[in-house]
């Protein structure tokens, strides 16, 4: 069995619930070995590493810091709104999870992985467990003048 390492600012009872679900779809061949919780603007709110993982810290980085901010560019293929993506690499699968807002989840797949377990099982309790800091996150970036005409809410951002 994988060991985990958590590094980031999660309360130590979500760290643990987000572990235990993590086991839970590995279980069932989900291959997860790195999740990455950052904010739509790329603030890395922590991650939980499966231990032993080929991954870099470099590569970790640059996926906390790049590749959620690029979501708001998914708007302009004027495809309604995103809620996965999902791309294929040779050596991993990454699944990034936008539905969450203001929380992007990021899910770093070994290749072989049964995407289905991700998908039913790995995504929704995910949310479940999110749910109350992604409240608390969007209380916290509500605007100043949140009932002004100025400032709309598009997609989980403030245009």
């Amino acid at each position: 069995s994988a060991s985990t390492t958590t590094v980031g600012l999660l309360p130590e009872s979500l760290q643990n619930s987000l572990e235990s679900v993590i086991n839970r779809v590995n279980d069932c061949g989900g291959g997860i070995q790195v999740v990455l919780l950052s904010t739509s603007e790329g603030v890395s709110l922590g991650r939980i590493v499966q231990q032993p993982t080929l991954l870099e810290e470099e590569l970790l980085t640059n996926l906390e810091s790049t590749w959620a901010p690029p979501s708001k560019q998914f708007p302009l293929l004027q495809s309604g709104d995103v809620q996965t993506v999902t791309a294929y690499y040779d050596q991993l699968t990454l699944v990034q999870v936008y539905k969450f807002a203001p929380v992007v989840v990021t899910f770093l797949l070994q290749p072989d992985s049964n995407l289905g377990a991700i998908k039913s099982t790995a995504i929704p309790l995910f949310h479940k467990k999110l749910e109350p800091l992604c409240q608390t996150l969007y209380s916290l970036s509500l605007p100043a003048e949140a009932s002004s005409s100025s400032s709309t809410i598009s997609g989980g951002y403030y245009q």
